[in-house]
């Protein structure tokens, strides 16, 4: 029974304190993260609170400038658009084996699924927990190749794809249910077995941030 509980580190409550607060924007874009103030506030030493800033700085949230801290990343939205379309071959790579390998039926339960808790968080306006498992959609059609390094690759960008949703959608609940529509969309042509229009969707989702999360060109 001992097996069921398990302990949460310091480092690992001060990483998700620090994930959440990016992700809420309590720690805006280009926040300088000071590693003493921290200390303070959370009543605990410098060491976890390093570690889990190491652990962001992987992930791509926090960056490191020489002589002046961390900060929260701040990309201009060229490379923002940059990342989105890095994710978008990924998805599309992978979805188009999937059809081609008659893979697709059995992923069309996972993807149903992911459809489902997404509304149920839309609909208790828990942003923050959307946007944390948003991209477990795509990620149904990644883990369906069969490929553990594709998923690897994938989930090493999935921090920086919950952050990236705040970036556009700027944690409104009405934009990110937009969101949740083109994902409805984007099953619905898969189930019709509509490849090339189903990529197309995939397509508008990642290549038109602006009016896909916002409803306008920004």
């Amino acid at each position: 029974m001992s097996g069921l509980i398990k302990k949460v580190s310091l480092r690992d409550q001060v990483y998700e304190y620090l994930k959440n607060g990016i992700l809420n924007q309590d720690f805006k874009r280009g926040t300088n993260i000071n590693l003493d103030d921290l200390s303070r506030k959370l009543g605990v030493s410098n060491t976890p609170i390093r570690e889990s800033i190491n652990l962001l700085v992987k992930e791509g949230l926090i960056e490191y400038k020489h002589n002046m801290g961390f900060f929260v990343i701040d990309p201009d939205k060229k490379t923002v658009n940059e990342m989105l379309q890095v994710v978008f071959f990924l998805v599309v790579a992978a979805y188009r084996f999937c059809y081609r390998s008659d893979r697709m039926p059995a992923i069309i339960p996972a993807l149903e699924t992911q459809l489902e808790k997404q509304k149920k968080l839309l609909d208790e306006g828990n942003v923050v927990g959307y946007i944390d498992i948003t991209h477990d959609f795509e990620r149904c059609i990644i883990e369906g190749v069969g490929n553990s390094m594709l998923i690897k690759e994938y989930d090493a960008k999935e921090t920086l794809m919950a952050f990236i949703s705040t970036y556009y959608s700027d944690n409104n609940l009405e934009a990110l249910k937009m969101v949740y529509e083109q994902h409805a969309n984007i099953l619905r042509l898969i189930k019709e077995e509509k490849l090339e229009e189903a990529v197309l969707a995939m397509r508008e989702h990642y290549y038109k941030p602006e009016l896909c999360l916002n409803g306008k060109k920004q």
